[in-house]
């Protein structure tokens, strides 16, 4: 079945229930998605209205009624919908029992979280990169407050994988607006910590597309966005906590299928690496060149690219 295909049996069934479908877009992966929009004359409600984002309505995230669209424009909104969905992070789909501006009014109380600093932060939960961590980093009750009015969740990972949950029926409604000035939810530091690794890896991955270019293209992206997590979590375990560091740590793991990070040479820098990056560029480069010949490049030793 293709894709699209699945958005439009998707939003059958849920009619067939006496539920409604919904796409979610996020906009700012897709700038202009709202005029593409308005062109088809396609409904939607703006998750930043009623916010200063509201300005920027080209970059908003959008919940897009999927019922009573005629079969025609529906499978043409969900092969566009699904083609934004499998270029970049930013396609999601629900069930809900909600009209869709009590559905957006619902979301909207999460546009933005407390931390414990007594900070607001913006959450931009519905970047399906960012979905699946912020799913699991809310505790049962922060997670029974977001999906309330939610049946269903599913969403294209970064692979173009769909995934996602399903929920019981009857679950209560709140509604809620929090206090004038607070965030429906504070985020402790350990749910924190969790966002920011995952905006960390797409920082890291995408630094170092840009410094082995020709490389990293010769991988898939699967392999590739794995292989980085595995080793940055490594990275991390022996105290290299910044971008800059972790890029030369996956270099030589790159280069060498992970083995030349195991060289006696290399642990052993690693038991107290240098903070300072200079220091740690040059202690890496002083490593001996049999640490860089223990295995062969990864782009080497994986699978080409289907298209390569």
């Amino acid at each position: 079945m293709a894709l699209s295909e699945v958005l439009i049996e998707f939003a059958r069934q849920s009619e067939a229930r006496g539920n409604a479908a919904y796409l979610l877009l996020d906009g700012a992966h897709n700038e202009g998605a709202n005029v593409h929009l308005d062109g088809g004359g396609f409904d939607y409600e703006s998750l930043f209205d009623g916010f200063p984002e509201a300005a920027f309505p080209e970059i908003a995230p959008l919940v897009i009624p999927l019922h009573g669209i005629d079969a025609s424009r529906l499978s043409s909104l969900a092969s566009w919908a699904m083609d934004q969905g499998l270029q970049f992070p930013c396609l999601s789909w629900m069930e809900s029992q909600f009209a869709p501006a009590e559905l957006a009014a619902h979301l909207r109380l999460f546009h933005a979280v407390g931390l414990s600093d007594n900070q607001r932060m913006l959450m931009r939960w519905y970047d399906t990169r960012i979905l699946p961590v912020w799913l699991a980093a809310l505790n049962p009750d922060q997670l029974d407050l977001f999906t309330a009015p939610l049946l269903s969740l599913r969403y294209l990972n970064r692979f173009g994988d769909a995934t996602g949950l399903s929920w019981q029926a009857g679950k209560p409604y709140p509604l809620r607006a929090p206090a004038k000035g607070q965030p429906l939810i504070e985020l402790d530091d350990r749910q924190y910590a969790m966002l920011v690794d995952a905006s960390t890896l797409d920082t890291l991955v995408q630094h170092l597309k840009n410094v082995i270019k020709d490389e990293t293209n010769q991988l898939a992206n699967r392999d590739l966005m794995e292989f980085v997590a595995k080793y940055q979590q490594r990275a991390i375990s022996f105290g290299l906590d910044d971008i800059n560091r972790q890029t030369q740590y996956l270099l030589l793991a790159l280069y060498t299928s992970g083995e030349g990070v195991e060289h006696p040479a290399c642990q052993a820098l690693l038991k107290a690496p240098p903070a300072r990056f200079e220091e740690f560029f040059e202690r890496m480069q002083e490593l001996p060149e049999a640490a860089w010949e223990m295995g062969p490049p990864l782009w080497d030793a994986q699978p080409k690219k289907a298209n390569s």
